[in-house]
């Protein structure tokens, strides 16, 4: 988990998480949504198939309770020999299970609790955590520890000492979000249903935010070829190879729109990728590859894990740039040398990060903060005329998400390039094949051809489209 974790928990995260955890209950026990809670649903010998409360919240640590909940039932089911003593059973240990409290705890133990079910459980990427990865330790440490660390861990859990932590943090900042879902977290392990009342009724929404920084091309590639050199003169002792490097990475960065580590776990740079099913992803550097897609690894050059884990990524060209590829030379990867000299977890999995902002302070770029050149990415996809779905897909996030977030940085140039300068998405290849027939009937010799034509657009066998036409 990590900051981005904690803002990654909206409405469709949720809902996305609960179809997984809904394919996971066993035969004959599922699970479904009324509200903010999770409810079972079975059926008994005497009873058609309902819904029964259980005491889970629809959250995170809810649907993991209620999966719990759901293998419990399915074993007292097979078992059943009286439906009286059933439901006896079912009102003690599923519904009334989450509600008993232990008052008798400290902090220091509670906390025990959770990093204990932290470590225990997969990442959002199914990923088992790793206690001597970088990127989940400073993970347990930016959604938990920070909060945490404040607690007097020798008192009993306390509503005081929660909701001074949480006033620590400004009202209405990110901050103060990450703090009030922390000490749910805590709550919720440690079943304090009574403090998870009060915590419940806080008002979490952000009314202050991060000014989000944009760049358009145009003030890309200028700023590119003054770094190289290209257009300005630089001072002989400016290392060539450095600029170089850097100036590929954030080029990357726009061509795929990439979050900044993911540049530091592409798979293909320079050899071929064979996927699990066997499927051959040329190298980038391949001239005969003009495809271009690139494999984004789970771990960086450095070790530490990528936000959401393997993808595939296409390019994203826009058509006022349709060279953009060749003019950035993505096709000549030059990854820079630069590692971590700090060992502490947070350093390390921070490191690509706070090395680019330096090189954007450095050599003078309009921003700094590298977010711009993945939102620019996905800027260009839009003007190329690729779906919500698949950028989402290629970016490796929702589709809710990407409509959501990216449109906030999105510069003047942009916007009116956007307007003036987007190609439209085709038409379905249906009714392109209708049409193509009326156009047959004046040119029947042209069918050939034809079919070679959608065949190239829409990425179906020319001989099959030529039976159809």
């Amino acid at each position: 988990m990590s900051k981005d974790y904690n803002s990654e928990i909206g409405y469709e995260g949720l809902l996305s998480d609960f179809k997984r955890y809904q394919k996971q209950t066993p035969k004959g026990v599922g699970m479904a949504r009324k509200g903010q809670n999770i409810y079972l649903q079975f059926k008994t010998p005497s009873t058609t198939r309902k819904q029964y409360a259980c005491s889970c919240t629809f959250t995170l640590d809810g649907m993991v309770d209620a999966l719990k909940k759901s293998n419990k039932v399915a074993e007292a089911l097979k078992s059943l020999t009286s439906e009286v003593e059933f439901w006896d059973w079912y009102d003690k240990e599923i519904k009334q299970e989450s509600q008993l409290v232990d008052d008798r705890l400290t902090f220091g133990e509670a906390i025990a609790k959770v990093e204990a079910d932290f470590w225990g459980s997969l990442s959002r990427t199914k990923r088992k955590r790793d206690k001597s990865n970088p990127s989940d330790i400073s993970s347990w440490y930016d959604t938990y520890g920070l909060y945490y660390k404040k607690l007097p861990l020798e008192n009993l859990v306390n509503t005081k000492d929660i909701l001074a932590v949480i006033n620590s943090r400004k009202k209405g900042k990110t901050s103060y979000a990450y703090a009030v879902s922390a000490m749910k977290k805590l709550c919720r392990i440690n079943k304090r249903q009574d403090i998870l009342d009060v915590l419940e009724d806080l008002d979490v929404t952000q009314t202050e935010f991060l000014d989000l920084q944009t760049v358009d091309l145009a003030e890309f590639l200028d700023w590119r070829d003054k770094t190289l050199g290209i257009t300005t003169n630089l001072h002989a002792n400016v290392h060539m190879d450095v600029r170089t490097a850097w100036l590929w990475v954030f080029s990357v960065q726009i061509v795929y729109a990439l979050r900044i580590s993911e540049v530091f776990a592409i798979a293909n740079l320079f050899e071929p990728y064979v996927t699990k099913d066997g499927t051959i992803i040329p190298a980038l550097n391949d001239a005969s590859n003009t495809r271009n897609l690139i494999v984004i690894g789970s771990k960086t050059l450095i070790g530490t894990t990528t936000k959401t884990g393997y993808r595939i990524a296409r390019p994203q060209v826009p058509p006022k740039y349709p060279d953009l590829i060749e003019r950035l030379e993505i096709k000549k990867p030059l990854l820079p040398t630069n590692r971590p000299k700090s060992q502490k977890p947070q350093m390390i999995r921070s490191f690509w990060a706070r090395a680019a902002r330096d090189k954007l302070v450095k050599w003078n770029a309009s921003f700094t903060q590298t977010h711009a050149d993945r939102n620019l990415g996905n800027t260009n996809g839009m003007q190329a005329g690729i779906s919500l779905e698949i950028r989402a897909q290629s970016m490796g996030h929702t589709p809710a998400q990407n409509d959501r977030g990216y449109k906030k940085r999105q510069s003047t140039q942009t916007t009116i390039d956007l307007l003036l300068n987007s190609n439209q998405n085709a038409i379905d290849f249906v009714t392109a094949l209708a049409e193509t027939k009326k156009l047959l009937k004046t040119d029947p010799e042209s069918k050939k051809p034809f079919s070679k034509l959608l065949s190239l657009i829409y990425q179906k066998n020319a001989d099959e489209i030529y039976e159809l036409l």
